[in-house]
């Protein structure tokens, strides 16, 4: 009697998984707020954001979605925490730079205890020189004139300033895109992980029904072979998507600024969408305005620094307290006499000019004129990769799309050639080699449609970097 085979659990979970994949799903509007955003850019703070057609869920406590890991990877990341402290410091710069346009204040007090003084002789008799024996001093300078010096300082602090906080709503953006795109990475490798644990099961079966078969007679040696060198293949596999999938959610959480996540991923696969129509100038690109920014600072930093050639101009003044301890009736110092007191002070200008310093304030201007020609070649250098990976990453994400697609036909037709194969396995006119053959290209399609998947995932992702458009803060 011959076995009547089922139509293998895989056929029927591909059914589901494609009439899933084809049922858009509704979001609320608090999901997304699309005028926040340039037309066609993705907004990554969104629940699997730039995916229309998914609704990821991050319900329950025990899972982790893509909504949960942007928030965690915020404010958990050492990268936008460096960012945000670069950028505060860039901040307490210009303060200092605006320092040097307001006056100088200090106060200084001195209390001698032990003194020798210098005595003066006069006609046979000595006395002592009057010297303070304690004093307090208010003392102030106000820079009038430097050269230009402190306005160009100034200029190149704020400059600085501005590009730190570029960089920092950079890196935050880059963030967001590098969690999304390891997430999907992750559940990519999650979802064939999956497959390839029914690929070793459905062989395991194959097997032990092959080995039936050729108990009674009805398959050959040659069938039971092959059935147990395509089961090996496939377990070697298994190991390699078991280890991917492992790699996989480690970079997750090494991005969300984690040693390791153990939580079951929430969320579907996006479909592959078309390329973001929005896109900012490549001189507007955050990174590289950074960079023409940081360029323009150090040209301000090298114009300070040439100031030195001109003199330096102050206002300056005291006052002061002092007690001196000279006893007028006995004519000697006594600190313990606290009967001489006064006050003096002092107002007028101070100039210095600077002649030589060994080379250092040259030294100083050069470095930042060379500085300044590093930036602008930095800046220069990710324009031309910038404008690359436009086109780059447009070609890939059409290619991705593409490839999606047949992959979806080919899922369809796989199939339906397995459901044949069973039907003419239980006719008599098919082989359970044929079954296996039919079943192993389903779950090659299967793996196919999951691939395409997370290459668009990724060239969408790459290509909002390379455009500068979606979730900028």
């Amino acid at each position: 009697m011959r076995l009547i085979r089922p139509l293998p659990r895989l056929v029927i979970l591909l059914f589901c998984s494609q009439f899933a994949f084809a049922v858009p799903a509704v979001h609320s509007a608090a999901d997304a707020t699309p005028d926040a955003y340039p037309a066609g850019a993705a907004n990554p703070s969104a629940p699997l954001s730039a995916t229309p057609g998914t609704a990821p869920s991050d319900s329950g406590s025990d899972s982790l979605g893509l909504s949960q890991a942007l928030q965690q990877a915020v404010g958990q990341s050492p990268v936008f925490g460096r960012a945000e402290a670069e950028a505060a410091e860039m901040g307490w710069g210009r303060v200092g730079a605006a320092s040097q346009f307001l006056p100088h204040l200090s106060l200084d007090a001195t209390r001698f205890f032990l003194s020798d003084f210098q005595t003066l002789p006069f006609q046979g008799l000595t006395f002592p020189e009057v010297f303070p024996y304690a004093g307090l001093g208010l003392n102030a300078s106000w820079t009038l004139f430097s050269g230009g010096s402190r306005f160009k300082s100034l200029g190149a602090a704020g400059l600085n300033s501005e590009a730190a906080d570029l960089e920092r709503d950079w890196a935050l953006f880059k963030l967001k895109q590098d969690v999304r795109l390891k997430f999907y990475q992750a559940l990519g490798a999650q979802k064939l992980a999956a497959v390839s644990d029914e690929n070793v099961k459905t062989l395991e079966d194959h097997l032990k029904m092959v080995q039936d078969l050729l108990d009674n007679g009805r398959a050959t040696r040659f069938d039971l072979l092959r059935v147990e060198v395509q089961l090996d293949d496939a377990r070697t596999e298994q190991l390699s998507a078991q280890d991917r999938l492992v790699m996989a959610r480690r970079a997750l959480a090494s991005a969300m600024g984690m040693e390791q996540d153990s939580r079951p991923l929430a969320g579907d696969l996006p479909p592959p969408q078309d390329a973001p129509t929005g896109a900012l100038s490549l001189d507007d690109k955050p990174d590289v305005k950074a960079k023409l920014l940081k360029a323009e600072a150090a040209q301000d930093a090298s114009a300070a620094a040439a100031a030195h050639w001109l003199p330096t101009v102050s206002l300056i003044g005291a006052y002061q307290w002092y007690e001196n301890g000279y006893n007028l009736a006995d004519h000697v110092m006594d600190p313990a006499d606290t009967s001489a007191h006064g006050t003096d002070y002092n107002l007028g200008l101070a100039a210095s000019w600077e002649l030589f310093n060994g080379g250092g304030s040259l030294a100083a201007q050069m470095e930042a004129s060379k500085r300044a020609q590093a930036a602008l070649d930095e800046a220069r250098q990710t324009r031309l990769q910038a404008s690359y990976d436009r086109d780059f990453w447009r070609r890939r994400l059409a290619y991705s799309a593409a490839v999606y697609k047949a992959k979806l036909a080919d899922v369809d037709k796989a199939a339906e050639s397995v459901r044949l194969a069973v039907l003419g396995e239980q006719a008599g006119t098919r082989t359970a080699t044929e079954v296996l053959d039919a079943e192993l290209d389903s779950f090659r399609a299967s793996a196919g449609v999951v691939s395409a998947q997370m290459d668009a995932a990724e060239a969408l992702i790459n290509l909002e970097l390379a455009l500068g458009s979606g979730d900028l803060p």
